[in-house]
């Protein structure tokens, strides 16, 4: 590198730093002076002969060496190719007019350093005779020059050598991780190691963590060049053994528990690639082991890096030929330090924090003695300091009236006797104000789709439950994975009370196919539904869903658009097509009836809060029914085929509160009058639901309950037969579909003229139901309960129309209770929990109705039951 006004006697006194920017591939080195401006700044590669010292250039560097800073009469760009001097003005900050100023100089090379254009870059100021128009006769006149050697541009791509991955796939990936290169740009060498590294990332989460890719350049004399990417798969070692050595204290099988991403022990893991070792996926195994033992007694608990090593074992093979075979694969020993065990001493709050509670109005939180002499848990700890956190913030997170209160939690470690005080308090100092959001790896998703669904906002204080809840909306949408703590990064200032929140997603895709179904109110059903996301580019949900058994059919398209007209509102539009073919267990006759119902349907939904929602629905159908109507009469029970075609004009209107761990739900709708149609009816319902952990046996198990209440009735003319509520074990565990209801006498009249009677389900007009679970997780996704279900159905005549069936007698609101067991496992990757229980019946229908002295019919549930379902009961 060359320095003018080398000859300068006072060189050594005025060179202050030399700074070295790697910037990919691109070395770039600063020579300034604090007092005398800019000297010289040059790339790695200079422009200039190195031996170039001509009078012209010590005379330039007397100009430049001047007490008052020189004035910038021309910028000019030396070595361009491809690229237009205007797009690389229109990056720097320097202007002609402006004065030479050294740090304005060196933020400039930077940004063309970041641009990834050039492969080196050197500025150099001459002396200039043209007057500035910003400077008088005396001021110093200088010509910015930047010596800029562009980067080839990039003309071929190509990707050989793997067996494993073709090209398309390879493509694919890549523009999944936005890493794609473009054709005629410049071919940025940071940018092709970050694909390189992309690669084989895929490959080592194949199971080949010994892959390389090389990148072989060919440039041409039009300064373009061709990459070929050569791909190396190297060989198939998968995870086989995983152990623990050191000082783990607990089990080898319970610290494997904790891991969720490296598991070659679970069934199917070569299939869900979890028997593959990468860094990445290690970290987060280490993430959960370190949070069981910092949750468990062991704060100090600590974690090295795995020895990973090559090892033969014997595998039975049960395909084509049995026998053992050899298998070559990876064995991971993980150095673990559990350090001593912690247990709680003392749990309080301060007085300040209590008088604080006491102004807002909050109830001050009891915190019990329970937890002195148990084990240490910092989730103990950090759910202790949100319960305050909750009870001092103001309920409207708007108002700025109410300042925001922080709380923090102080642990007091005491080594020898190996015991923990904590002390939970408001802190004294203003809060941390949330300065910028920034969203990282969106891929597909705009920012704007993102910030509507956290609502951490810019400008108001950093306030982590917002924070989080925000997050955990954002993985119940499909779309992406659960965000862990090492995915958000917040940088705070102390001097300006400042925070920069940076999170970083990774989507799982744009499309999603779920499995639905169960054992429902028509019998059971499986099906599948899809949802397409964004696919106009306008944040719109396409969806699709088909789902069926041997009673029902169900088909669905909808449209859904959050965020309208700019608001927090989100309208959809659906159309449906069900059939309905009811055969009743119980039944001496069926189907009891048939139903095709078809039409459109258009909610509108609007967010009033983060946990409050309001809703507005209208829905045009027009349904066809076939059934038998039975109906007294002066000869004898006599039934007769009727078909009915029904149009429906609904509006409905609905409110939702959902916490997380608590939900209420109420809707109401009207059909007919004004609205129009041939249906006039009144429907209502609501639901209330809460999870509440154990606070007695175990924190990890909670106890569950719901109650549901729905009812419908015609306020003009006849309510329709379909309309009636035909509840089974979707209510109460352990009934038949229609069982809840009451039942109505049936005929069927054989080949030989004789007539059969027997009871069936008439449905209701009204139900109501109560359930209570006890949840205990177990290992691999399942989870065990204990249940106890209480309901009944009820047909009242008054809000039935003018007709009214024939029920018999002493079936009307009758009280059904079950009890019994349920396991649940949730589907690996689809994330849907198939359901499976074993209900015992206590109180039951279980009576015998006499018609006449030679005919009996019998009314009887059946005293225990299995059963199934997908998707969880609430």
């Amino acid at each position: 590198m060359r320095f003018f006004g080398a000859d300068n006697p006072v060189e050594s006194d005025v060179i202050r730093s030399l700074i070295l920017l790697v910037q990919g591939a691109i070395l770039v080195h600063w020579l300034i002076s604090g007092s005398l401006g800019i000297l010289c700044l040059a790339g790695a590669t200079s422009a200039m002969p190195a031996g170039d010292s001509s009078p012209a250039q010590a005379e330039n560097s007397r100009a430049i060496l001047s007490a008052t800073p020189p004035f910038i009469t021309e910028i000019s760009f030396t070595g361009l190719r491809h690229i237009s001097p205007k797009a690389v003005e229109v990056q720097i900050f320097s202007r002609a007019g402006s004065p030479l100023d050294a740090r304005s100089v060196e933020t400039d090379v930077r940004t063309l350093a970041r641009l990834g254009w050039f492969e080196s870059i050197r500025v150099e100021a001459r002396s200039s005779n043209e007057p500035s128009l910003q400077s008088s006769d005396k001021s110093e006149r200088v010509a910015l020059i930047f010596y800029l050697k562009e980067v080839p541009f990039l003309s071929n791509v190509k990707y050989s050598g793997s067996r494993l991955i073709s090209q398309r796939q390879i493509e694919k990936l890549l523009d999944e991780k936005k890493l794609a290169p473009v054709l005629g740009k410049p071919a940025d060498p940071a940018a092709l190691q970050r694909i390189a590294l992309a690669i084989r990332s895929g490959l080592n989460e194949l199971g080949h963590p010994e892959a390389s890719v090389q990148i072989q350049r060919e440039e041409a004399q039009n300064a373009t060049v061709s990459v070929r990417f050569e791909v190396s798969d190297g060989p198939q070692l998968r995870v086989r053994r995983v152990s623990f050595e050191g000082n783990p204290q607990f089990s080898t099988k319970l610290l494997r528990g904790q891991m969720r991403s490296i598991t070659p022990w679970k069934p199917f893991a070569s299939w869900r690639s979890k028997n593959a070792y990468t860094q990445d996926a290690f970290e987060e195994d280490r993430h959960r082991i370190l949070s069981y033992y910092q949750n468990h007694g062991y704060p100090e608990a600590r974690m090295g890096n795995p020895q990973v090593a090559r090892i033969r074992e014997l595998s039975r093979r049960w395909l084509l030929w049995p026998g053992q075979v050899t298998r070559v694969g990876l064995s991971l020993t993980i150095p673990v330090e559990a350090g001593p065990f912690y247990r709680f001493e003392s749990v309080k709050s301060s007085s300040a924090l209590q008088q604080v509670a006491a102004e807002r109005g909050g109830k001050p939180l009891e915190i019990s003695d329970a937890w002195e002499g148990r084990a240490y848990s910092a989730r103990v700890v950090e759910n202790l300091r949100r319960s305050w956190l909750t009870r001092i913030q103001p309920q409207n997170s708007k108002d700025d009236s109410v300042p925001f209160r922080s709380v923090e939690a102080r642990s007091a470690f005491d080594a020898d006797k190996h015991t923990a005080n904590i002390t939970i308090g408001s802190s004294d100092s203003p809060p941390y104000i949330v300065q910028r959001i920034e969203f990282q790896g969106l891929h597909k998703f705009s920012d704007r789709y993102l910030r509507r669904r956290v609502p951490l906002r810019e400008g108001h204080p950093v306030n982590d439950r917002a924070l989080e809840a925000g997050l955990a909306r954002l993985a119940r949408t499909g779309y992406f994975k659960p965000i862990r703590k090492e995915n958000i990064h917040v940088q705070m200032n102390d001097a300006t009370r400042t925070a920069n929140v940076s999170i970083r997603v990774e989507q799982i895709g744009q499309q999603r196919a779920s499995l639905i179904g169960g054992n429902g109110q028509f019998g059971s059903t499986l099906g599948i539904a899809y949802t397409l996301f964004d696919l106009l580019s306008c944040e719109e949900l396409l969806s699709a869903q088909l789902e069926g058994g041997p009673e029902s059919l169900q088909i669905m398209l909808g449209l859904a658009k959050e965020g309208v007209f700019g608001t927090r509102a989100s309208l959809a539009f659906s159309v449906f097509n069900n059939v309905l073919r009811p055969r009743f267990a119980s039944g001496a006759q069926g189907p009891f009836f048939t139903s095709h119902n078809a039409g459109i349907n258009i909610p509108w939904t609007y967010a009033a809060s983060n946990t409050n929602s309001l809703a507005v629905s209208y829905t045009l159908s027009r349904a066809t029914s076939d059934y038998k109507i039975l109906f007294p009469s002066t000869t004898g029970v006599t039934s007769s085929n009727v078909r009915t075609r029904i149009s429906s004009r609904t509006l409905g209107a609905g409110w939702t509160h959902d916490t997380g761990n608590e939900h209420l739900a109420f809707s109401n709708s009207i059909s007919g009058g004004v609205l129009g149609g041939g249906e006039n009816m009144l429907r209502s319902s609501g639901e209330y639901s809460r999870l509440v952990r154990d606070p007695i046996f175990s924190h990890g198990n909670a106890w569950a309950i719901r109650t549901t209440f729905s009812g419908a009735g015609s306020y003009r003319g006849e309510m329709p037969f379909f309309s009636r509520f035909f509840s089974g074990d979707e209510i109460v565990r352990g009934l038949r579909p229609g069982e809840l209801s009451p039942y109505a006498l049936t005929s069927k009249t054989a080949g030989s003229g004789a007539t059969t009677y027997s009871a069936s389900p008439a449905g209701a007009n009204f139900v109501v139901a109560a359930n209570a679970e006890y949840r205990i997780p177990l290992s691999s996704g399942t989870e065990a309960a204990g249940f106890f279900d209480l309901g009944s159905g009820w047909l009242l005549p008054n809000w039935l129309g003018p007709a009214k069936p024939l029920l018999l007698p002493s079936t009307n609101g009758v009280l059904h209770r079950s009890t019994g067991i349920e396991l649940r496992w949730t589907v690996p990757g689809l994330n849907v929990p198939i359901r499976a229980y074993y209900a015992l019946n206590l109180l039951r229908l279980d009576r015998s109705i006499r018609l006449s002295d030679k005919s009996i019919v019998f009314a009887r549930n059946r005293f225990s039951a299995f059963g199934w379902g997908l998707g969880s009961l609430f």
